[in-house]
């Protein structure tokens, strides 16, 4: 039985939160939140101080207990030292360098760019489209070493600060925050899950001809799985499991969790089961809600997630 996740006892050693990503993602908005709750924030940090920074922190030449850095791609081709060092000092010390990495789709960062008139830090000789592809293949190491990745293609700038307040707190009471994505098989499953689950053999809404066309986010779609019994029986039997699976995870010291739930298409049962599991009330855990598939050109809908 699943109790909440206990009070995290206030560590003795430093918080390190690594925030990069993409540029126009959201970098500077995440480090200016850090800072008003408390945190001492370094940005564009050149990566071949990080060591001597890291060193600073763990001898107590730098006294403040939560620290974030903001590292970006202006590093150029340093940033395979970059993923060296941070991969070395999370092995040393795994409790203290947590690393926040911000997404957006190449659509969207392409209108922030455009919008706001700012140059992109690799557009010196290609046009914007083609620095943030660039951009994507520089990263694409660091994504997969990151404790949470969030995508902030729905997020405006309120709403990423104020998830930055609520995850962050300088109460001594971390928030645990939890990514529930949903997907489709035929799509790929999503790399940087921590658990993955598969619900595709549980009857598809998908044959249903007044269902066809709906999403897994309709009342209609959510009312025909979950008054069936073998979909109830999986939901109690996953729903346990996953609850467990998040408090030995924060009691680990893990504060980041992915977890997908995958369908064939990504717009019917897992949509339904992502949408279910986000109302969960647990105790300093907060639920971020993905649904990668539902939009995909071969669905019918556009419908999104208000």
């Amino acid at each position: 039985m699943y109790t909440g996740i206990m009070q995290e006892k206030l560590s003795t050693e430093p918080h390190i939160i690594i925030v990069t990503g993409y540029s126009g993602a959201g970098k500077s908005t995440v480090l200016r939140a850090l800072e008003d709750i408390g945190f001492f924030c370094v940005d564009n940090l050149p990566i071949p101080l990080l060591d001597s920074f890291f060193q600073l922190v763990m001898q107590s030449k730098i006294t403040c207990q939560r620290l974030a850095l903001g590292i970006d791609v202006r590093g150029g081709l340093t940033i395979k030292d970059l993923i060296v060092e941070l991969k070395r000092f999370k092995i040393a010390h795994p409790a203290v360098v947590k690393i926040f990495f911000l997404t957006s789709s190449p659509s969207i960062l392409l209108k922030r760019f455009q919008e706001t008139r700012r140059k992109h830090p690799l557009a010196d000789s290609i046009d914007i489209a083609d620095a943030i592809t660039q951009e994507a293949i520089l990263l694409r190491p660091l994504i997969d070493m990151s404790d949470l990745v969030v995508d902030t293609d729905q997020l405006n700038i309120h709403q990423l600060r104020s998830f930055v307040r609520s995850s962050f707190t300088g109460n001594g009471q971390q928030h645990m925050v939890v990514t529930l994505r949903s997907f489709g098989f035929k799509y790929g499953t999503p790399l940087e899950s921590n658990f993955v689950y598969d619900v595709r053999a549980l009857p598809n809404p998908y044959f249903i001809p007044a269902l066809k066309s709906l999403t897994g986010m309709d009342a209609r779609v959510a009312s025909f799985l979950f008054t069936q019994k073998e979909v109830l029986e999986y939901w109690h039997k996953l729903i346990d499991f996953i609850l467990y699976s998040i408090e030995k995870s924060h009691a680990e010291g893990r504060f980041f969790l992915n977890i997908a739930i995958g369908c064939t298409g990504g717009r019917h049962r897992s949509v339904a089961f992502v949408q279910k599991l986000a109302q969960q009330v647990i105790p300093h855990v907060q639920f971020l809600v993905e649904h990668r598939d539902i939009h995909r050109d071969d669905n019918p809908s556009k419908i999104a997630e208000p």
